[in-house]
């Protein structure tokens, strides 16, 4: 490439440049690539979301009572079957203000009994009524969801002498400076896109990453060993959310620690690959109840931690126009400048389809 007045201040993609660096360094742009521009520095995205089936009783109760506190009203409307342990109950009336079910015992000819507390509350069905009316309906509003753009910029600069003198192994100077900005920009927005907290102050702005965005399916691990019994359970977690109904693409996420870790699982729990005049062990799959998942090495996580991350749910996304871009710069005095810019965010969809353990030993 030839960097002469002609190209002065006019923009070239370098996307196509950033893709093709070492998937070991920037594993996360390796895997999910670039989405569709975004149009506005906050982006915006609706999640519908059905109604929950399931909540929790707050405070024992006697085979009598008939008012029952639960942690979330939300679930349950009246004439709605509800199921506590073996025994069935008929919602009549629903306080949400209260979060209290007032309820026919010993339901459809089952046996009244004492309820603990915590005990887990299902939904079973409405009670249908042959010639009734239509039921009122209910409504569960869409969900907003945002994240900022993030600026990633950085500039090439070359003094006059050090394009004068030989350099070893180097035939053009500028381009291996801005070769080795476009790296560093790209674990800069790796880095944002795991670790990143939203934040803006005025003109500045910073992207959610992975690890704040997921919020439901989080799992404390108390500074104990990785499991396959942690994973599964946390698989469990997103089966139990919905997660798996849409298929999904799902990578089991993980810093070098973790990846010895599972790599020391029994053999029933992962599927090994070994070249023939290679010793040692690669892990690729862990084999689990729920299907098998592809294991990723990532050592911008945290040593303690491991994702979960469905990546179809999952997108680094441009702000129109922003896309990484090159644009030199030209004489400066005894020197030539460039700079190198992107604008990104990471678009997070169903956080609830996605789990993370922490402070993993």
């Amino acid at each position: 490439m030839i960097y002469d007045s002609s190209l002065i201040g006019k923009k070239q993609s370098v996307v196509d440049e950033i893709l093709l660096l070492n998937a070991y360094q920037t594993p996360l742009i390796n895997l999910i690539g670039f989405g569709q521009p975004v149009t506005q520095t906050t982006h915006q995205w609706f999640e519908d979301e059905m109604f929950a089936v399931q909540s929790t009783v707050n405070g024992a109760k006697l085979a009598s009572d008939t008012a029952i506190v639960v942690a979330d009203a939300e679930p349950f409307r009246a004439n709605q079957v509800v199921k506590i342990g073996d025994e069935l109950l008929l919602v009549t009336a629903v306080n949400a203000g209260t979060k209290t079910l007032t309820v026919t015992r010993g339901y459809a000819g089952t046996t009244a009994a004492a309820i603990a507390d915590g005990a887990s509350v299902d939904v079973m069905f409405v009670e249908g009524t042959e010639g009734a009316d239509a039921r009122a309906a209910r409504y569960k509003a869409r969900v907003a969801k945002s994240n900022y753009t993030q600026i990633f910029d950085d500039t090439v600069e070359v003094t006059g002498t050090a394009e004068s003198v030989t350099q070893y192994g180097i035939t053009d100077l500028y381009q291996n400076e801005k070769v080795k900005k476009q790296l560093e920009l790209a674990l800069q927005l790796e880095n944002a896109a795991i670790n990143g907290v939203a934040y803006q102050n005025g003109n500045v702005r910073q992207m959610k990453g992975i690890r704040n965005w997921i919020a439901s399916n989080v799992t404390d691990a108390s500074n104990n060993a990785l499991t396959a019994d942690m994973i599964n359970d946390s698989l469990q977690d997103i089966f139990e959310a919905g997660g798996f109904k849409t298929g999904g693409n799902y990578k089991i996420i993980v810093p070098a620690k973790q990846k010895r870790a599972i790599s020391g699982f029994s053999n029933s729990q992962i599927y090994i690959t070994q070249a023939e005049n290679v010793r040692g062990q690669k892990v690729d799959m862990f084999v689990s109840d729920f299907g098998q998942f592809e294991i990723t090495l990532n050592n911008n996580l945290k040593p303690d931690e491991l994702f979960i991350v469905d990546i179809n749910r999952v997108s680094l996304r441009p702000l129109n126009g922003r896309e990484f871009f090159h644009k030199f710069l030209g004489d400066k005095g005894d020197y030539v400048q460039g700079m190198l810019v992107g604008e990104y965010t990471l678009e997070f969809l169903q956080e609830k389809a996605h789990a993370r353990i922490k402070k993993l030993a």
